[in-house]
Protein backbone atom coordinates (compact mmCIF):
# COMPACT_ATOMS: atom_id res chain seq x y z
CA UNK A 1 0.00 0.00 0.00
CA UNK A 2 1.33 3.47 -1.14
CA UNK A 3 2.11 5.74 2.04
CA UNK A 4 -0.46 8.54 1.79
CA UNK A 5 0.24 12.19 1.69
CA UNK A 6 -0.46 14.41 4.80
CA UNK A 7 -1.51 17.62 2.75
CA UNK A 8 -3.31 20.86 4.16
CA UNK A 9 -7.51 20.39 3.17
CA UNK A 10 -7.74 24.12 2.83
CA UNK A 11 -4.64 24.85 0.48
CA UNK A 12 -5.35 21.87 -1.24
CA UNK A 13 -8.81 22.83 -2.22
CA UNK A 14 -8.22 26.44 -3.27
CA UNK A 15 -4.63 24.91 -5.55
CA UNK A 16 -7.96 22.24 -6.60
CA UNK A 17 -9.89 25.36 -7.47
CA UNK A 18 -7.48 27.52 -9.12
CA UNK A 19 -6.76 25.16 -11.77
CA UNK A 20 -10.16 24.20 -12.83
CA UNK A 21 -11.53 26.53 -15.27
CA UNK A 22 -14.39 29.11 -13.28
CA UNK A 23 -17.23 27.64 -16.27
CA UNK A 24 -16.67 24.37 -15.12
CA UNK A 25 -16.74 24.90 -10.86
CA UNK A 26 -20.57 24.39 -10.13
CA UNK A 27 -20.56 21.08 -11.86
CA UNK A 28 -17.93 19.78 -9.70
CA UNK A 29 -18.11 18.67 -6.06
CA UNK A 30 -14.95 17.56 -4.05
CA UNK A 31 -15.58 14.26 -2.09
CA UNK A 32 -13.73 11.77 0.16
CA UNK A 33 -10.97 12.14 2.45
CA UNK A 34 -10.59 15.99 1.32
CA UNK A 35 -13.88 17.21 1.77
CA UNK A 36 -13.88 15.66 5.52
CA UNK A 37 -11.20 17.13 6.55
CA UNK A 38 -12.32 20.72 5.36
CA UNK A 39 -15.76 19.75 7.48
CA UNK A 40 -13.40 18.66 10.61
CA UNK A 41 -10.71 21.84 10.41
CA UNK A 42 -11.32 22.88 13.65
CA UNK A 43 -10.58 19.42 15.36
CA UNK A 44 -7.36 20.16 16.52
CA UNK A 45 -5.04 18.46 14.04
CA UNK A 46 -7.49 17.56 11.28
CA UNK A 47 -6.74 20.28 9.21
CA UNK A 48 -4.13 18.16 7.18
CA UNK A 49 -5.50 15.00 5.83
CA UNK A 50 -3.93 12.06 4.54
CA UNK A 51 -4.13 10.88 1.35
CA UNK A 52 -2.95 11.60 -2.46
CA UNK A 53 -5.57 11.64 -4.28
CA UNK A 54 -8.49 13.98 -5.03
CA UNK A 55 -11.90 13.01 -6.10
CA UNK A 56 -13.84 15.26 -8.55
CA UNK A 57 -17.68 14.22 -8.91
CA UNK A 58 -19.08 15.48 -12.16
CA UNK A 59 -22.60 16.84 -12.00
CA UNK A 60 -25.38 16.96 -13.27
CA UNK A 61 -25.55 13.61 -14.53
CA UNK A 62 -26.72 14.75 -17.88
CA UNK A 63 -23.69 16.56 -18.39
CA UNK A 64 -21.33 14.70 -17.25
CA UNK A 65 -19.38 13.33 -20.10
CA UNK A 66 -19.37 16.97 -22.06
CA UNK A 67 -18.00 18.51 -18.55
CA UNK A 68 -15.18 15.55 -18.23
CA UNK A 69 -14.13 15.85 -21.86
CA UNK A 70 -13.75 19.82 -21.11
CA UNK A 71 -11.96 19.54 -18.31
CA UNK A 72 -9.47 16.75 -19.03
CA UNK A 73 -8.93 19.13 -22.28
CA UNK A 74 -8.13 22.12 -20.33
CA UNK A 75 -6.12 20.39 -17.91
CA UNK A 76 -4.04 17.94 -20.22
CA UNK A 77 -3.52 21.20 -22.24
CA UNK A 78 -1.83 22.80 -18.96
CA UNK A 79 0.40 20.20 -18.42
CA UNK A 80 -1.26 17.96 -15.81
CA UNK A 81 0.07 14.43 -16.60
CA UNK A 82 -2.02 11.11 -16.75
CA UNK A 83 -1.63 8.38 -13.84
CA UNK A 84 -2.01 4.64 -14.61
CA UNK A 85 -1.65 2.89 -11.86
CA UNK A 86 -3.20 -0.04 -12.61
CA UNK A 87 -1.11 -0.01 -15.81
CA UNK A 88 -3.81 0.29 -18.26
CA UNK A 89 -3.48 3.02 -20.79
CA UNK A 90 -6.45 5.46 -22.59
CA UNK A 91 -8.54 2.98 -24.52
CA UNK A 92 -9.72 2.94 -28.35
CA UNK A 93 -13.10 3.12 -29.76
CA UNK A 94 -13.11 -0.34 -29.48
CA UNK A 95 -12.63 -1.12 -25.80
CA UNK A 96 -15.41 -1.91 -23.87
CA UNK A 97 -17.11 0.91 -21.47
CA UNK A 98 -15.83 -1.43 -18.44
CA UNK A 99 -12.37 -1.50 -19.48
CA UNK A 100 -11.48 1.95 -19.86
CA UNK A 101 -9.45 3.35 -16.86
CA UNK A 102 -10.57 6.22 -14.80
CA UNK A 103 -8.94 10.09 -15.48
CA UNK A 104 -6.63 10.71 -12.83
CA UNK A 105 -4.08 13.55 -13.22
CA UNK A 106 -0.92 14.82 -11.58
CA UNK A 107 -0.50 19.09 -11.74
CA UNK A 108 2.62 19.74 -13.20
CA UNK A 109 3.50 22.51 -10.56
CA UNK A 110 3.37 20.47 -7.17
CA UNK A 111 5.75 18.30 -5.89
CA UNK A 112 3.60 16.86 -3.46
CA UNK A 113 2.43 13.96 -5.78
CA UNK A 114 -1.38 14.33 -5.10
CA UNK A 115 -3.40 14.04 -7.96
CA UNK A 116 -7.44 14.74 -9.00
CA UNK A 117 -10.09 11.66 -10.05
CA UNK A 118 -12.72 12.47 -12.13
CA UNK A 119 -16.08 10.73 -11.22
CA UNK A 120 -19.79 11.00 -11.98
CA UNK A 121 -22.94 11.55 -11.09
CA UNK A 122 -24.95 8.72 -11.50
CA UNK A 123 -27.75 8.24 -14.18
CA UNK A 124 -31.07 8.22 -13.21
CA UNK A 125 -32.14 4.52 -12.39
CA UNK A 126 -28.89 3.24 -12.14
CA UNK A 127 -29.05 -0.19 -9.85
CA UNK A 128 -25.90 -1.25 -10.08
CA UNK A 129 -22.89 -0.40 -7.78
CA UNK A 130 -20.49 0.71 -10.63
CA UNK A 131 -21.78 1.82 -13.91
CA UNK A 132 -19.09 3.73 -16.31
CA UNK A 133 -19.46 5.95 -19.09
CA UNK A 134 -16.92 7.10 -22.04
CA UNK A 135 -15.27 10.21 -22.71
CA UNK A 136 -12.70 11.34 -24.83
CA UNK A 137 -8.95 13.21 -24.94
CA UNK A 138 -6.50 13.92 -26.94
CA UNK A 139 -4.78 10.94 -25.11
CA UNK A 140 -7.71 8.52 -26.78
CA UNK A 141 -10.79 7.35 -24.75
CA UNK A 142 -11.40 6.87 -20.87
CA UNK A 143 -14.06 6.05 -18.05
CA UNK A 144 -16.34 8.02 -15.88
CA UNK A 145 -17.26 6.13 -13.44
CA UNK A 146 -20.19 6.41 -11.00
CA UNK A 147 -21.87 4.74 -8.19
CA UNK A 148 -25.38 4.14 -7.59
CA UNK A 149 -25.45 6.57 -4.02
CA UNK A 150 -23.24 9.48 -5.15
CA UNK A 151 -26.57 11.39 -5.36
CA UNK A 152 -26.73 11.26 -1.75
CA UNK A 153 -23.24 11.84 -0.90
CA UNK A 154 -23.28 15.19 -2.75
CA UNK A 155 -26.81 16.36 -1.88
CA UNK A 156 -26.78 20.24 -0.04
CA UNK A 157 -23.00 20.25 -0.96
CA UNK A 158 -21.38 23.22 0.73
CA UNK A 159 -19.62 26.01 -0.10
CA UNK A 160 -15.56 26.57 0.37
CA UNK A 161 -15.06 30.24 0.21
CA UNK A 162 -12.71 28.84 -2.93
CA UNK A 163 -15.11 28.70 -5.65
CA UNK A 164 -15.46 24.78 -5.41
CA UNK A 165 -18.19 22.97 -3.19
CA UNK A 166 -17.60 20.04 -0.74
CA UNK A 167 -19.77 16.71 0.31
CA UNK A 168 -21.06 16.91 3.58
CA UNK A 169 -19.36 14.11 5.88
CA UNK A 170 -22.86 13.08 6.86
CA UNK A 171 -24.17 12.70 3.80
CA UNK A 172 -21.27 10.99 2.57
CA UNK A 173 -21.39 8.99 5.69
CA UNK A 174 -25.10 7.84 4.47
CA UNK A 175 -24.32 6.54 0.92
CA UNK A 176 -21.58 4.82 2.43
CA UNK A 177 -24.39 3.11 4.45
CA UNK A 178 -26.86 2.33 2.09
CA UNK A 179 -24.31 0.99 -0.56
CA UNK A 180 -23.77 -1.86 1.66
CA UNK A 181 -27.14 -2.61 2.65
CA UNK A 182 -26.16 -5.54 0.49
CA UNK A 183 -21.87 -5.78 1.74
CA UNK A 184 -19.68 -5.48 -0.99
CA UNK A 185 -17.15 -8.55 -0.28
CA UNK A 186 -15.08 -7.87 -2.99
CA UNK A 187 -11.80 -7.92 -1.71
CA UNK A 188 -9.39 -4.80 -1.51
CA UNK A 189 -6.15 -5.62 -3.40
CA UNK A 190 -3.47 -2.97 -2.25
CA UNK A 191 -4.81 -2.94 1.76
CA UNK A 192 -3.00 -5.97 4.17
CA UNK A 193 -5.29 -9.14 4.56
CA UNK A 194 -7.22 -8.18 1.07
CA UNK A 195 -10.30 -6.82 3.40
CA UNK A 196 -13.72 -6.80 1.44
CA UNK A 197 -14.37 -3.27 0.24
CA UNK A 198 -17.51 -2.66 2.60
CA UNK A 199 -15.21 -2.61 5.59
CA UNK A 200 -13.56 0.17 4.22
CA UNK A 201 -16.77 2.28 2.87
CA UNK A 202 -18.68 1.36 6.20
CA UNK A 203 -15.80 1.89 8.65
CA UNK A 204 -15.41 5.37 7.16
CA UNK A 205 -18.89 6.33 8.10
CA UNK A 206 -18.86 5.16 11.57
CA UNK A 207 -14.79 7.49 11.08
CA UNK A 208 -17.40 10.62 10.07
CA UNK A 209 -19.20 9.99 13.08
CA UNK A 210 -16.50 9.56 15.42
CA UNK A 211 -15.29 13.10 14.40
CA UNK A 212 -18.47 14.92 14.30
CA UNK A 213 -19.45 13.75 17.82
CA UNK A 214 -15.45 15.43 18.64
CA UNK A 215 -16.59 18.39 16.93
CA UNK A 216 -19.90 19.16 18.37
CA UNK A 217 -22.26 17.96 21.10
CA UNK A 218 -25.00 18.40 18.57
CA UNK A 219 -23.39 16.10 16.16
CA UNK A 220 -26.63 13.83 16.30
CA UNK A 221 -29.70 15.81 15.59
CA UNK A 222 -28.08 17.78 12.86
CA UNK A 223 -27.35 14.24 11.39
CA UNK A 224 -30.49 13.11 11.74
CA UNK A 225 -32.26 16.64 10.54
CA UNK A 226 -30.04 16.31 7.08
CA UNK A 227 -30.67 13.30 6.78
CA UNK A 228 -34.71 13.10 6.83
CA UNK A 229 -34.15 16.11 4.20
CA UNK A 230 -32.08 14.49 1.85
CA UNK A 231 -34.18 10.51 1.97
CA UNK A 232 -37.04 12.88 1.59
CA UNK A 233 -35.72 15.28 -1.08
CA UNK A 234 -34.31 12.34 -3.06
CA UNK A 235 -36.33 9.44 -2.34
CA UNK A 236 -39.83 11.07 -1.62
CA UNK A 237 -41.72 7.50 -2.00
CA UNK A 238 -38.86 4.96 -0.85
CA UNK A 239 -38.24 7.28 2.18
CA UNK A 240 -38.82 4.08 5.07
CA UNK A 241 -36.82 1.56 2.79
CA UNK A 242 -33.68 3.91 2.67
CA UNK A 243 -33.65 4.08 6.13
CA UNK A 244 -34.01 0.43 6.86
CA UNK A 245 -31.29 -0.16 4.10
CA UNK A 246 -28.91 2.43 5.60
CA UNK A 247 -29.71 0.34 9.06
CA UNK A 248 -28.39 -2.87 7.48
CA UNK A 249 -25.25 -1.16 5.63
CA UNK A 250 -24.11 0.35 9.24
CA UNK A 251 -25.29 -3.50 11.31
CA UNK A 252 -22.90 -5.38 8.31
CA UNK A 253 -19.36 -4.09 10.08
CA UNK A 254 -20.21 -5.55 13.54
CA UNK A 255 -18.23 -8.19 12.87
CA UNK A 256 -15.55 -6.16 10.85
CA UNK A 257 -14.69 -3.25 13.33
CA UNK A 258 -11.16 -4.34 13.84
CA UNK A 259 -10.71 -4.29 10.20
CA UNK A 260 -12.60 -1.32 9.69
CA UNK A 261 -10.78 0.84 12.49
CA UNK A 262 -7.50 -0.29 10.98
CA UNK A 263 -8.16 0.93 7.23
CA UNK A 264 -9.58 3.97 8.97
CA UNK A 265 -6.68 4.89 11.28
CA UNK A 266 -4.43 5.39 6.91
CA UNK A 267 -7.16 7.91 5.97
CA UNK A 268 -9.62 10.51 7.96
CA UNK A 269 -8.40 9.15 11.21
CA UNK A 270 -4.96 8.98 10.76
CA UNK A 271 -4.23 12.40 12.41
CA UNK A 272 -6.20 11.68 15.62
CA UNK A 273 -4.74 7.66 16.04
CA UNK A 274 -8.37 7.15 17.47
CA UNK A 275 -8.19 4.20 20.12
CA UNK A 276 -10.58 0.67 18.56
CA UNK A 277 -12.51 1.17 21.94
CA UNK A 278 -13.18 4.77 20.97
CA UNK A 279 -14.12 3.29 17.29
CA UNK A 280 -16.70 0.49 18.69
CA UNK A 281 -18.43 2.99 21.27
CA UNK A 282 -19.02 5.22 17.85
CA UNK A 283 -20.29 2.26 15.96
CA UNK A 284 -22.64 1.37 18.41
CA UNK A 285 -23.82 5.29 18.97
CA UNK A 286 -24.15 5.85 15.44
CA UNK A 287 -26.50 2.17 15.77
CA UNK A 288 -28.42 4.05 18.26
CA UNK A 289 -28.73 7.45 16.46
CA UNK A 290 -30.39 5.48 13.29
CA UNK A 291 -32.84 3.72 15.81
CA UNK A 292 -34.50 7.67 15.53
CA UNK A 293 -34.02 8.13 11.97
Amino acid sequence: MNRPLELDAGALLQRVAERVPPSLRAKVVVIGSIAAAWAYREISGTHAVATKDIDLLLHPAIDVVATAETLGRELLQHGWQPRYPSGIGPGTADTPDTELPALRLTPPDEADGWFVELLADPPAGQTHRKHWRRFRTGLGDFGLPSFRYMGVAVHAAEDTGFGLRVARPECMALAHLLEHADPDRTPIANLPGNPPRFTKDVGRAIALWWLAREQSALAGEHWLAQWRMTLATLYPDRTADMKAAAHLGLASATAYLREAHAIALNSVLAPLGTTPDAFRRAHASLLELMDGL
